[in-house]
This record gives structure tokens, C-alpha cells and sequence, in this order.
């Protein structure tokens, strides 16, 4: 698995990258527009070929977007919902311009009941019939606060049958504590992977978010922490990223940034809890980018995770 954060697109795209080469990242996650605000900036064409060519020059494999905060693709208002899909298929073009792998969205928020389900399933139909792989589009788990969908896989595989298309998992480790997977201790890692596994399944685990949180299992908070400085803690992070069946591509820090070291820390932190992520190489410019940039899940390397 190879190791990134979430970096900021502030002033450019381009200083995503120089960030991510600065701190020796493999992999990067990005916005590709403001996160707090409808405001759509249309970016110039030369602008994201620059990109493209500076990120396959800098080796950083797999590129993760991560939908903006406003869009809700579970909303009952009709035209919260509408402007909400919209916004999905217009980032998800945008990230395809960019060359990115995949596109990570929360599935939403609103009442526990299956018309939620369908429009969250209808609005990822219609994106990726709109833009289909690549990017790979990923559901992230939620830890379940308000009247969030998604904080357990079996709700996640109904919202890929639903939705019959092409979709893969993102895991994220501070979710999953607060949606009640106490990830600390050995029973709680597998229980959340044979969830997994009996649900969306294995295969589809792309991407694990890597953090830490200070909020209680169970708690149903979404409380994001550094490594080690959590309840989750070094040893429920290194049994899970060393479990045989989890086979994800990159794995992704989102952990509080208060002080420009810290995610120096984490990155030093995260090396030693992922097996071989320090000895892993850049990808070359000529390498298989392009061919895992169209691989959907199912596809290449992870197949035969049943394990």
C-alpha cells in the first residue's frame, strides 16, 4: 500500500503536488474546487495538462478526489438533490481531466428509509453513466452522525446493487470507530473486514482512510486525530494494515494539520505501520498508471482476496 494525505489545492492544483513530492507522499487525495462553496471555478485546459504531465513526472499513484462538503446525494429536497447530482457528475469530469483514479463520496444524509437509498443509488447511477471509469467512483463509510447513511457495509453493498454500476470502497478507520468497529483491538479490525467482506466485498476496498480519533466507538462522531494519539491507537492500525485480507492501494492520512511537522509525523509515523510502504518506488511516467486507471473492481491485482 502506498502512503499520502489529503492536500490542499489552494492557489493551484500544482501545489497539491509540490507538497505531496516535498513530504516523499506516493499517493495524493485533492479537491478539485473549493470544498465549502457552490462556486464552480471552470479551470483553464493548459492548466490541467500541467498538471497531468507533473504528476505522472512526480510518480504520485493513485490520485484520490474527494467530493466537496454541500453536495447531499441522499437529499429528499428535490432541489438540493438535483444540484447536488449535478455537482457529482461536474467533479467527477473534472477529476477525470485531471487524470485521477478515483472519486471518493460520502453516500449522504437523510431518512433511514429505502426512498433514501434510491436516490442516493439514482444520483451514482446517473454520474457514472454520465462519466464512467476512470475514475473509479468509491463509496466512503460514514460514522453514522445525524441521519447519515452508510455506516455499515451492508448498507453500502445495497447502494451498489441499487445503483448497478461500476463503484468501489473507501475506508475510513476514524468512521468506522464512531460508527461502533472498535478498530483497538483485534476482534473489532475483524469483524469490520468480514462485514466487508460479506458485503461490498473485499475486492472493492480501494483506498483506507488512515485516521486516528478521540471520539469513543459507538459514539457516532466524526473526529478525525494523528496516529497514535487516538483510540484507535499504533497497535489496531498495525494489526488491521498488516491483516492478510486487506489489500487496498493507498492508504490516505486526513489528520489535523495545527503545525506544518505534523504530518511529517504521521508520514514518519504511517511508515511504520504499513509492511513495505518506505521501500515502495515512484510509479514511472511510462509505467502501468494508465492501464490501473482502468481497472474497475474485480480487475488486476486483489482478485483473489477472499481470504
Amino acid at each position: 500500500m502506498r502512503l499520502g494525505f489529503h492536500l490542499s489545492i489552494a492557489g493551484s492544483y500544482h501545489r497539491a503536488l509540490t507538497a505531496a513530492l516535498s513530504l516523499g507522499c506516493q499517493a495524493l487525495q485533492i479537491f478539485v474546487q473549493n470544498p465549502r462553496s457552490w462556486r464552480w471555478r471552470e479551470p483553464r485546459a493548459e492548466e490541467l495538462a500541467a498538471f497531468r504531465q507533473a504528476r505522472r513526472q512526480a510518480g504520485l499513484w493513485p490520485l484520490v478526489v474527494h467530493l466537496t462538503y454541500l453536495p447531499n446525494l441522499a437529499a429528499p429536497d428535490p432541489g438540493l438533490y438535483r444540484r447536488s447530482r449535478e455537482r457529482l457528475i461536474l467533479e467527477l469530469r473534472l477529476a477525470r481531466e485531471l487524470g485521477a483514479d478515483f472519486l471518493v463520496c460520502h453516500p449522504g444524509h437523510g431518512p433511514p428509509e429505502v426512498a433514501t437509498f434510491r436516490r442516493v443509488a439514482d444520483c451514482l447511477a446517473a454520474a457514472v453513466r454520465e462519466v464512467p471509469p476512470p475514475p473509479l467512483l468509491l463509496l466512503e463509510n460514514t460514522a453514522g452522525q445525524g441521519r447519515e447513511i452508510g455506516s455499515r457495509p451492508a448498507e453500502l453493498k445495497l447502494l451498489q446493487e441499487l445503483s448497478g454500476v461500476p463503484l468501489g470502497l473507501c475506508l475510513d478507520t476514524a468512521h468506522a470507530l464512531g460508527a461502533g468497529y472498535d478498530l483497538g483491538g483485534a476482534a473489532g479490525v475483524d469483524r469490520l473486514l468480514a462485514e466487508v467482506a460479506c458485503g461490498p466485498g473485499l475486492a472493492t476496498l480501494r483506498i483506507v482512510h488512515l485516521n486516528d480519533s478521540p471520539a469513543p466507538a459507538g459514539s457516532r462522531r466524526d473526529r478525525h486525530q494523528h496516529l497514535g494519539r487516538g483510540l484507535i491507537g499504533l497497535e489496531g492500525f498495525r494489526y488491521l494494515l498488516g491483516h492478510p485480507a486487506l489489500a487496498a492501494e493507498a492508504v490516505i492520512m486526513e489528520t489535523p494539520r495545527r503545525h506544518p511537522v505534523d504530518e511529517w509525523l504521521n508520514l514518519l509515523t504511517a511508515r511504520t505501520l504499513v509492511p513495505g510502504a518506505a521501500l515502495l518506488p515512484p510509479v514511472p511516467e511510462q509505467g502501468g498508471a494508465t492501464e490501473r486507471d482502468r481497472r474497475l473492481p474485480g480487475q488486476g491485482p486483489g482478485t483473489d482476496r477472499g481470504r
